[in-house]
């Protein structure tokens, strides 16, 4: 009979595994935010400040660093178009992370200039293997938590959806392995890519979606613009789902910041991206809003 059990027990493991269920080790991403290469000393100003008795610290859970892009034979390299980006800098913020219980992610991207989809298609499809093992040589070099994918190509590109879904998987393995997280960045409707249809074959595999609605999408966004109809694409994942927000603005689509929010808190299955870290609008700088944002991230 014990035996018999503990073949049942392995075997639903496994199932679940396959399905992609949580891994039961991953700290799952309820609040995410980026620092821009182009905007590191605003960011860290911003992340440094308090609101009220809340620190913006204490409603992260993860901060990624949107710093590295692909090269067209599968390596990556940082960002050399604005300020240099130096090993210390990178080892900093890692370190301010670390002793705030925030988790600190790798950010590749392909948009220093435009969204270079060709640039994109040259590491995860035509060199997938040596980019995955630059991104994973590069996780280890720094010490870091986990990588965020947000590469992202304008148009209709369907095209590339087995080759993209395919680096994700393979990614994922490699990650988790490592206890390490695995984010993807998606556009929240069919024009561009990665894109909402995309979902059903991307969520199994990774932690959490950032869904790229921004000032498109609202609580009281009509038809594919809501909350509710994300939420809806995601099927069995939502709680994997993080609904995308605009931080330079206070509000959008005729709802306010603190009514988006407050839809985010109430459903409480979804959690909470915004971009970026310098929360350049006043709506984003008071006491309310953070004791929203902090509640969200400890559900």
């Amino acid at each position: 009979m014990i035996k018999f059990l503990c073949i049942v027990l392995l075997l639903l493991s496994s199932c679940s595994q396959q399905a992609g269920l949580d891994h039961p080790y991953h700290s799952r991403p309820r609040v995410m935010t980026w620092i821009p290469p182009y905007a590191i000393e605003s960011s860290q100003k911003s992340l440094n400040q308090s609101f009220g008795d809340i620190a913006v610290s204490q409603g992260l859970s993860h901060l990624s660093l949107q710093f590295w892009i692909p090269s067209q034979t599968g390596d990556i390299k940082r960002v050399e178009k604005y300020d240099s980006i130096s090993e210390d800098k990178i080892r900093e913020l890692r370190n301010w992370a670390r002793a705030r219980k925030v988790k600190i992610m790798l950010c590749i991207y392909n948009g220093t200039s435009s969204w270079d989809w060709t640039l994109a298609e040259a590491a995860f499809d035509n060199h997938q293997d040596s980019f995955i093992d630059a991104l994973m040589e590069e996780l280890k070099y720094f010490n870091l938590d986990g990588i965020d994918i947000d590469l992202e190509g304008k148009g209709k590109l369907n095209n590339s959806k087995p080759a993209f879904i395919q680096f994700i998987k393979k990614l994922s393995h490699r990650l988790h392995k490592e206890d390490k997280t695995l984010t993807v960045c998606s556009f929240a409707h069919k024009w561009n890519v990665p894109n909402r249809s995309w979902l059903p074959e991307l969520l199994p595999h990774i932690d959490a979606l950032n869904i790229m609605g921004y000032s498109e999408t609202a609580a009281n966004g009509k038809d594919w613009r809501s909350y509710s109809e994300l939420k809806k694409a995601a099927g069995p994942y939502a709680h994997k789902l993080l609904i995308g927000m605009p931080s330079h603005q206070g509000e959008w689509q005729n709802t306010s910041l603190q009514s988006n929010l407050d839809w985010v808190l109430n459903d409480g299955d979804v959690g909470l991206a915004f971009w970026d870290a310098q929360l350049k609008h006043s709506a984003w700088r008071k006491k309310e809003t953070w004791e929203k944002i902090k509640k969200i991230r400890n559900k």
